[in-house]
């Protein structure tokens, strides 16, 4: 079995990926490029970080959990420490609408976030999907990324790590709601063919047919 990878801090994670130091020891956001690819091979990673990245026009998949991920256009993942990532099929493309978002327990630990992230169940290995959203959704999600960049590249001070927090907790309460409606459309849908299988197995039933 392949060993697993250990990734402790941010500053770990970007020398893996070989990119800058970065801006912030307990946060960091990164923006896809299309001239991005990562070869893997079939490692398994796990870190010590809380992870949500949105996939923009991705090509490759991997497995978190017992499930394996295709990307697909506005897909979500999200990871919490010590959850274990393997890559599959080698050749991760990344293009430019996407991007990634990591931070380490110790930035919301005496917060409001610290207390109730557990409470976010789309960080769960029994989560069975990936979070699908819409363009809007997409729109006011990165806007939220977006603020908190402008946050790490301002002069850090006594109220920068407040609104960061701020601002994440706001993403999640926002995901929360994109997959309660994600669940919502699709239990709605499966309700749906119920009822028209029901209505096919009346008609059948009372027709000539038997």
């Amino acid at each position: 079995m392949t060993d697993i990878i250990r990734l402790k801090t941010i500053a770990e994670v970007h020398r893996f990926f070989g990119v800058d130091k970065p801006l912030h020891p307990l946060i960091s956001i990164s923006w896809h490029q299309s001239d991005q690819s990562y070869d893997f091979g079939d490692i398994r990673v796990t870190s010590d970080l809380y992870h949500i990245s949105m996939k923009g026009d991705i090509r490759g998949a991997f497995t978190y959990g017992r499930n394996s991920y295709d990307f697909e256009e506005g897909t979500m993942i999200f990871t919490a420490p010590r959850q274990v990532v393997s890559f599959v099929h080698s050749g991760l493309e990344l293009d430019d609408s996407g991007w990634s978002l990591i931070f380490h327990p110790d930035l919301i630990r005496k917060s409001a976030l610290g207390r109730t992230i557990r409470n976010y169940s789309f960080f769960d290995y029994a989560v069975h999907e990936a979070l699908h959203i819409s363009e809007k959704e997409n729109s006011i999600l990165t806007d939220l990324v977006r603020k908190i960049e402008i946050e790490l590249q301002e002069n850090i001070d006594k109220h920068s790590q407040d609104l960061i927090v701020v601002m994440l907790e706001a993403m999640m309460k926002y995901c929360r709601r994109y997959y309660d409606r994600q669940f919502l459309t699709r239990t709605n849908l499966h309700k749906d063919l119920l009822v028209r299988f029901e209505a096919y197995l009346d008609h059948y039933f009372s027709s000539d047919a038997i």
